[in-house]
């Protein structure tokens, strides 16, 4: 695609997608492999070096993620004149405007690239959590087969993503340069994280009335998303239920004496504990 800061092509960007779908599907099935069979030959090892790189990916997304936000908040904001209806099912010059097309578009293939992060997990000698791996397998296909088919959609997906992944990965580079535990942000961090499922569960639903009320409605972006939405939404839940039940466990550990440390540690609870303490952090 030819760069023209004025104009922009949308059906450009549509065969874009179309033509490379078999090289996504191709790098999809090496990241599958990859995750699920590295680590049992990494064992583990931690690469030199790598600390710096992630830093700097961190931080490189932190900052990609809060210039498409800036791209399409304008259009979000002035997509509400006739309400949520005009918000949800109008895409108006959502896909059209050189800004906002280009920062949808960006979006949809950054998912792409964001299956790095559990690359740079594995390598850094930590264990994938199954969840967030099924999370980026998921959230990369229907990015790479929803582009424009999800319709005025898009602009609430974006824009909840974008907006928990900039404070995310701005935390994440913090937490490797300066923060060198995890502290109370990471639990806000983890709220906001949260927030998106119900708040594009709720678009979705919104969408739903619309098109029962047979009202014009430009996406095709409803029954698979809430069931794929719900579906996560739930699961998280359930994840970070057990997370911070762990570390509400852990902290009863500490404040034991020495030969109960020692007692526990030989129990099974405790190599569970140990294990969720290499597992990856939400990504």
């Amino acid at each position: 695609m030819r760069w023209d800061p004025l104009t922009y092509d949308a059906q450009l960007s549509i065969e874009w997608i179309q033509q490379r779908r078999p090289l996504f599907i191709l790098l999809f099935i090496a990241y599958t492999l990859f995750v699920f069979n590295m680590p049992r030959i990494w064992k583990g090892k931690r690469s030199q070096g790598l600390a710096t790189i992630i830093f700097y990916w961190n931080a490189f997304n932190a900052l990609a993620d809060i210039v498409l936000l800036l791209g399409l908040l304008p259009d979000f904001l002035s997509s509400f004149h006739e309400g949520f209806y005009s918000s949800l099912c109008l895409n108006d010059g959502l896909y059209k405007n050189p800004r906002s097309g280009r920062a949808i578009f960006t979006f949809h293939i950054s998912k792409v690239w964001e299956l790095l992060d559990t690359v740079l997990v594995i390598l850094d000698g930590r264990k994938p959590n199954i969840l967030h791996v099924i999370h980026h397998i998921v959230i990369s296909i229907s990015m790479i087969y929803s582009y424009q088919h999800i319709g005025a959609m898009a602009r609430w997906i974006a824009i909840t993503n974008l907006s928990s992944h900039s404070a995310l990965y701005s935390y994440l580079a913090a937490q490797s340069c300066a923060w060198k535990r995890r502290t109370c942000s990471a639990r806000v961090i983890n709220v906001i994280q949260m927030a998106q499922f119900p708040i594009c569960l709720f678009g979705l639903i919104k969408i739903r009335q619309f098109v029962n009320a047979r009202k014009k409605c430009e996406t095709s972006y409803n029954g698979p998303s809430i069931i794929i939405y719900s579906s996560f939404f739930i699961l998280f839940i359930l994840f970070y239920v057990n997370k911070y039940r762990k570390d509400n466990s852990s902290k009863e550990i500490f404040k034991s004496n020495s030969k109960g440390l020692t007692n526990f540690c030989h129990s099974s609870l405790c190599h569970a504990f140990l294990g969720f303490l290499n597992s990856e952090r939400l990504v």
